[in-house]
């Protein structure tokens, strides 16, 4: 009877040593409920579609189509949302999707265009703050790689240099030969004018305007340029438009 009573109490408290199978490690059911959070942050909602994911400054922006709109996120942030119909070159906070008829792409980001902001003649950016001249002005012609003051009439320009016509000064008959003009019959050198009409410039003279996002420097708000974000979208998106 005693060796009897002796078995029950081992298995009982046997029973009572082993772990229930219905309890939990606090540790690893908190990884497990994180895992789970991290994956509805970083899901779609339901009923909407990832066009494309890119990382900015450590950050995720995101465009999803939502019915029949684009909506760009910035992190978890919803910048905002656009007919998907009317999408190009509309903006969301610093971002926009893609550039405005009067804006221009440079280094990734929309500016109003120099042609508006400065003038026809300084049409081509080259920084965030400057427009430049493409190529020489009405007053100006162009000879190895820069700009000189045209010559007066009856000269013709070699560099810095502007040299007359032999046939204008030494007499038809008289050949150029370079440095000077020549009469082969009766045989005769002449010295032909020239006079200097300075140093050439630049073809791509800079015209620089404003400090941060001002002068050049803004979008055709008239504020900082946006960053360009179409290339998220599928290729040829806005060309369909």
């Amino acid at each position: 009877m005693k060796t009897l009573v002796f078995f029950f109490m081992t298995l009982s408290v046997c029973v009572l040593a082993m772990p229930s199978t219905k309890s939990y490690n606090h540790d690893d059911y908190r990884n497990r409920n994180k895992v789970t959070n991290t994956n509805n942050e970083t899901s779609p909602p339901e009923g909407r579609s990832r066009l494309h994911t890119s990382i900015i400054d450590t950050e995720y922006v995101t465009i999803i189509s939502e019915r029949n709109d684009l909506c760009v996120y910035y992190g978890q942030y919803k910048e905002g949302c656009v007919d998907a119909n009317n999408a190009c070159g509309a903006k969301f906070g610093d971002f926009s999707l893609g550039c405005a008829d009067d804006e221009e792409l440079f280094q990734k980001h929309c500016f109003k265009k120099c042609s508006l902001l400065a003038n026809k003649h300084f049409p081509l950016r080259t920084a965030m703050n400057t427009c430049s001249r493409n190529g020489c002005t009405s007053s100006q012609e162009y000879d190895a790689g820069l700009c000189y003051p045209k010559c007066k009439k009856y000269y013709i320009g070699v560099a810095h240099l502007c040299w007359g016509y032999c046939s204008r000064f030494c007499g038809r008959n008289y050949s150029d030969m370079g440095l000077y003009c020549y009469r082969w019959w009766l045989p005769h050198a002449c010295s032909k004018p020239s006079y200097d009409r300075g140093a050439g410039s630049a073809p791509y003279q800079p015209w620089t305007k404003g400090n941060g996002c001002s002068g050049f420097n803004v979008d055709n708000t008239g504020k900082c340029p946006t960053l360009d974000i179409s290339d998220k979208l599928p290729t040829g998106f806005c060309n369909r438009q």
